[in-house]
């Protein structure tokens, strides 16, 4: 064999040997932006959609003012927070899943993900993981973990985290910060819960063991450490009660931290002083025939002086929830809204189109948003017994109950799931039609909902498309529905606001002077519109460094459906960089969709336009 051929068999064995093996990992290169959440049995539903707080367990807790145990709600709280950041994540869940090497990397043997969130229960359901894998991943990887509460009680997860658990006991002690690091800078010396109140909740404790820092505790116990590894992993343990860790807004605060920590880089959404302000029921025709809610539907005129003028002298928005359909009593069937001017049967003129006029008015001034609250806010079934139709005004036309569109609560039964989605898709259509643009908010008249997996109202409700299901039940989209929303008010989602005086029309048709009263109430705040929220709240982002290991690439991706807000809106976002990636790779670069950003802020602004826009960091 020549010598030009034994060096062409070296390059060729030593191609092959570099494509079996992780690329050379330089501290906080080639670390993308994504998280994967490992849980273990915590979402209870099986076809892995519908994610809800913590139900009862049957289980018997010994407190008399609560004796049943409740299920926990650490994975129901982790999800909320990381979709209200924008942060992008998978879920596996080790009841239905065998940790595999290649849920972490790709067949290049390259990471997927930046860092691990882990949260995986003590339970007998789960498939017999190898930890041994996590451990892998993140020794020889580069792969950031952090690691929460008591859900550490496996080995290798311990001693990935350099940690001893010895298990979980009552205190009311406070939390204190004790070193300085780059997730505690800013926050307050002592921890206090959202509620302000002080209780005995579940206190973690550990030993740390050499090579692990502790940054925070509770009493002589520590509640928060840090580890690092030659392979450029970042790992973080955040301890507290499960089910009350994140009520603490400087807990949160450490989690997101914690995450730009491990990756290096962060890019997420945070919500102060932003309120959503909300109002009810404008086409439903419940005003003409429900006794105790009866009333005018506002006029052109009301809506322009008491409703328009104040939102655009304080720049804001106001969320309708619309009806798109009208029963029509004397015809016995339902018809599209708007096109009736009549006298109701309490003796009110009733004009459908002057309202209408006023509300197209608001919509294309941007002062109102559409949003969808059914198809006609009335059961679909008004002939069975004991019937609507042609029913007397003090009987059978006085039970609120006949107002509920999405549960038979007159006859104390649910609405079959098939009917429910059409009337969804029915009132999205026709409301689309009606003031030109797409409602994607749903949010069942009265709140009345069936509840049973098959006819589940907000899990048809994220099947038939729409972003969110009000007012606070939570996030739809195609890969999950949230049920049960948190921490609205914070910076982790906004405050979801009232219209005054009543949060409907009825009350607007009353006292039409009160609506004002909101700005004074919220004089900092950003009444913002609903389809902002959701668009942000879907906006599929990543990031990923290129392969000369200079330049970083983050990409934020808007839909033309879920994020059409943005196409003529732009959008704002917090980006953020470890402390050691700066010290690493000196100080970066900006530029978004190719043109150079002067400075870095640490808030950025993207351009509007539903595409994929990309920020490139140059170090």
């Amino acid at each position: 064999m020549g010598i030009n051929q034994v060096l062409a068999l070296m390059l060729l064995i030593l191609s092959a040997s570099s494509s079996a093996t992780p690329i050379d990992h330089v501290p906080g290169k080639l670390k993308p932006f994504r998280v994967m959440v490992i849980i273990g049995d915590q979402w209870k539903d099986p076809a892995s959609y519908i994610i809800e707080a913590g139900k009862p367990t049957g289980e018997y807790s010994g407190y008399d003012a609560n004796p049943g145990v409740t299920g926990a709600n650490d994975f129901h709280h982790l999800v909320i927070l990381l979709k209200s950041w924008g942060i992008p994540f998978d879920v596996v869940r080790l009841d239905q899943q065998f940790l595999d090497r290649y849920m972490f990397l790709d067949m290049n043997n390259n990471p997927r993900y930046g860092t691990i969130i882990w949260d995986v229960n003590q339970s007998e359901k789960l498939l017999h993981p190898d930890y041994s894998i996590v451990t892998e991943m993140v020794e020889k990887y580069g792969i950031g973990l952090i690691a929460l509460s008591d859900r550490i009680a496996q080995p290798e997860i311990q001693s990935i985290l350099g940690l001893k658990y010895k298990g979980s006991w009552e205190s009311n002690s406070t939390l204190k910060v004790k070193e300085k690091h780059f997730m505690t800078e800013g926050l307050p010396s002592t921890f206090l819960i959202d509620s302000g109140i002080v209780e005995h909740k579940q206190r973690q404790q550990v030993e740390v063991l050499k090579g692990t820092t502790a940054l925070i505790e509770q009493g002589t116990h520590p509640q928060v450490t840090v580890k690092e590894y030659p392979s450029g992993a970042h790992v973080v343990w955040i301890g507290n009660d499960h089910n009350w860790l994140f009520f603490f807004k400087d807990i949160r605060t450490l989690l997101r931290r914690a995450i730009t920590w491990s990756v290096g880089y962060n890019l997420y959404k945070t919500w102060d002083n932003d309120l959503i302000m909300i109002m009810d029921d404008p086409g439903g025709a419940q005003s003409s025939w429900l006794e105790h809610w009866h009333y005018p539907i506002l006029s052109e005129d009301t809506i322009d002086k008491y409703l328009i003028k104040p939102l655009q002298e304080h720049h804001a928005v106001l969320n309708i929830n619309f009806v798109a359909g009208y029963v029509n009593d004397a015809e016995r069937r339902m018809e599209p809204t708007w096109n009736k001017v009549y006298t109701d049967d309490f003796g009110v003129k009733q004009d459908y189109p002057s309202s209408k006029r006023g509300y197209d008015k608001g919509v294309k001034l941007g002062v109102f948003e559409v949003m969808c609250h059914g198809l006609t806010h009335m059961q679909p079934d008004l002939v069975s017994d004991p019937g609507w139709y042609g029913s007397e005004l003090d009987k059978e036309r006085a039970e609120v109950g006949w107002y509920r569109e999405f549960g038979d609560t007159r006859r104390n039964k649910e609405i079959p799931p098939a009917e429910q989605f059409w009337r969804m898709k029915t009132a999205k259509e026709w409301l689309t039609q009606q003031f030109g643009v797409v409602p994607l908010e749903f949010c069942p008249g009265g709140l009345g909902t069936s509840i049973s997996y098959f006819s589940n109202t907000p899990k048809l409700a994220g099947e038939a498309g729409f972003g969110w299901c009000g007012w606070e039940t939570g996030y739809l989209g195609k890969e999950m529905v949230i049920i049960g929303w948190k921490f609205f008010g914070t910076s982790e989602s906004p405050l979801l606001v009232e219209v005054p005086p009543d949060a409907h029309d009825f009350g607007i048709s009353r006292e039409p002077d009160k609506f004002a009263t909101v700005f004074s109430k919220y004089p900092t705040g950003r009444f913002m519109s609903m389809n902002e929220f959701i668009g942000y709240l879907h906006a599929r982002n990543s990031g990923y460094w290129s392969s000369g290991h200079d330049k970083l690439t983050i990409t934020i991706g808007y839909d033309t459906h879920y994020c059409q807000y943005f196409e003529t809106h732009s959008s704002n976002w917090n980006l953020e960089f470890s402390d050691w990636l700066l010290k690493d790779m000196g100080k970066p670069s900006l530029s978004i969709d190719g043109l150079a950003v002067s400075g870095l802020d640490k808030k950025i602004e993207i351009p509007n336009g539903s595409v994929e826009h990309k920020i490139e960091i140059n170090f």
